[in-house]
């Protein structure tokens, strides 16, 4: 459904108490998982009901950061905070597999040194990704305890050195097919994201696309007036990527207030857009962000509790909602309704 051609309308608000870190809704539309790092809690809430399913989950000894569902509704996984330097570094950098019937931990999947940034589920299958600070991506299978594979970041070629500093991102497409692994080059030159057949990743990658940091300093110019600012932003460190539902464009979120949409093709730059904070100027943490269900428009949320809706496809903004108390920090799209989520301390359920 176009979000330019329909008015969302707040269906339900869940209260919550603390700021969301992480959204992720199940297949099936329903169920909606929710986390927050501040107070360690994990919220399930009933997305045909606009109701909490059960009372906030509590994770008292580990915390909780990542949330992912899984195929099972009462199954996910999530990793914790890793603030714990009792533990070891393969506890502390674990994903936990949790059965949220009997609350129970079904599995833990260790192997990765660093903070892991992101988990991704295969639609099709058991198997999902994780990328990690200790600048690997693992695959994985939730019937196994060990990863499938390990593939370090993209290597340099061609004149390109990668950024020694850097830490991969990876997502899958919505078919489970492909994935795509993203790491910087040196010297703010840009990023590489490549693309693997997830039947045959052991082949190597089939694509390699060069996202230039020259294009999108050209992007963000055309928005920002300050060009110190402007180059600021443009060498922001990338967060997260996400593949629209027919992977012709991909969504970059970065340490700053800055998203970046990326041609899924040719790695141009499509677009550029911007959490605004208070000030009108580029929120400088990471906002709420996700591409609208049918793939052609992106949401963005602000400080203010707004949150920004795009036409990807000819770069205009077609509309502002407005609902939140506080700065929009995750924004979800349902996968089976007319409905997404977002969240500051309270979750919103918008219906299309």
């Amino acid at each position: 459904m176009n979000i330019s051609q329909v008015d969302p309308k707040i269906g339900a608000v869940i209260r919550g108490k603390a700021p969301a870190t992480f959204m992720s809704y199940h297949e099936d539309g329903v169920h909606l998982f929710v986390t927050s790092e501040t107070d360690s809690r994990l919220r399930l809430i009933d997305c045909q009901r606009g109701v909490s399913d059960k009372p906030a989950l509590k994770f008292e000894r580990d915390g909780i950061r990542l949330v992912q569902s899984t195929h099972h509704n009462q199954s996910i996984l999530f990793t914790g905070s890793g603030k714990d330097k009792t533990q070891s570094v393969g506890q502390r950098n674990a994903i936990n597999y949790l059965s949220l019937h009997d609350n129970k931990i079904l599995r833990e999947f260790r192997g990765h040194s660093g903070t892991i940034n992101s988990i991704s589920m295969n639609p099709v299958d058991d198997t999902f990704l994780t990328s990690s600070a200790d600048r690997t991506v693992r695959l994985w299978d939730l019937q196994q305890a060990g990863s499938l594979a390990s593939m370090e970041m993209p290597k340099g070629g061609k004149g390109m050195t990668m950024d020694p500093s850097g830490c991969p991102t990876a997502a899958l497409y919505s078919t489970g097919l492909v994935f795509g692994i993203s790491a910087s080059l040196d010297a703010n030159a840009g990023h590489l994201i490549h693309l693997y057949d997830a039947r045959n990743y052991s082949g190597g990658a089939f694509a390699e696309m060069k996202v230039e940091n020259s294009a999108v300093l050209n992007s963000i110019q055309k928005k920002v007036s300050q060009p110190g600012l402007a180059l600021e932003l443009s060498k922001s460190k990338w967060k997260s990527i996400t593949f629209n539902n027919s992977g012709k464009q991909i969504l970059v979120k970065t340490e700053s207030g800055v998203v970046v949409l990326v041609d899924g093709y040719d790695g141009a730059v499509t677009d550029t857009y911007f959490g605004e904070g208070m000030d009108g100027a580029p929120m400088k943490e990471t906002p709420g962000s996700c591409f609208t269900a049918d793939g052609n428009g992106v949401m963005i949320g602000n400080a203010d509790g707004s949150i920004s809706c795009w036409d990807a496809v000819n770069g205009t903004m077609v509309k502002t909602l407005k609902g939140h108390v506080g700065p929009v920090s995750c924004i979800e799209s349902n996968p089976k309704y007319a409905q997404f989520a977002s969240s500051c301390t309270n979750v919103a359920l918008w219906l299309m």
